[in-house]
């Protein structure tokens, strides 16, 4: 399940795309997504190039149990944040979102320690925001780390969920599009799904704490 509220059956090793404007709520949404699926006892590994790893940690440790939550913080070094930036086992820390070959290799040794605990029934990648690493880089650089890391993903049978705050048909980062397989467009109050055969539009609300969904909670 891709996430429970949303009663949508997407293969293991498939990749969503959260894609809105700024501020239309997609860091959010990839947020309940993890949370949801650290419920369910998969791990998560997420690669922030928004927040910290410590201001993400608390959040989802204020909501759950946070041992199958690995984290790649590619902001507090470059801003010299006041935070510890030694890694530990849960963060592990690049030095600016622009290091896509350290973004690489942490992502693996997080992958690897989750890959080898038998208690996660799948693992779960997100990246929030794609739009920042094309801020940096360029698209054939970012769709290359892309391509690997994706490739990844579907090597083990997890899921990828990145977000992009901007149209993914513009020009400029249509392309990266090829290595989607779901591709949700967030837009005021609704999402809308395609790809996989799924054409869907549903109503969303965040209130407080609560992701509502076509008036689910």
């Amino acid at each position: 399940m891709f996430y429970s509220d949303l009663d949508l059956d997407i293969p293991k090793g498939s990749t969503v795309l959260l894609s809105g404007p700024p501020l239309s709520g997609t860091s959010m949404i990839a947020k309940y997504i993890c949370l949801d699926a650290l419920k369910r006892k998969e791990a998560v590994i997420y690669i922030s190039t928004k927040e910290s790893g410590e201001k993400i940690q608390k959040w989802f440790s204020e909501r759950a149990d946070i041992q199958g939550l690995g984290i790649v913080d590619c902001i507090s070094k470059s801003l010299r944040l006041e935070t510890n930036i030694e890694d530990s086992d849960s963060i592990k820390f690049v030095s600016s979102s622009v290091d896509l070959t350290g973004i690489s290799v942490k992502y693996s040794n997080l992958l690897e320690r989750f890959w080898n605990i038998e208690e996660y029934k799948d693992i779960r990648v997100i990246i929030d925001s794609l739009s920042t690493l094309l801020m940096y880089s360029n698209v054939q650089t970012v769709f290359r780390f892309l391509h690997i890391l994706t490739g990844r993903v579907k090597k083990i049978d997890g899921y990828g969920t990145f977000t992009l705050d901007e149209d993914p048909e513009k020009p400029q980062v249509s392309s990266i599009t090829q290595l989607i397989d779901i591709i949700i467009k967030i837009e005021k109050d609704k999402m809308t799904f395609r790809g996989f055969g799924i054409k869907s539009d549903l109503k969303f609300n965040i209130e407080g704490e609560k992701l509502i969904i076509g008036g689910k909670k």
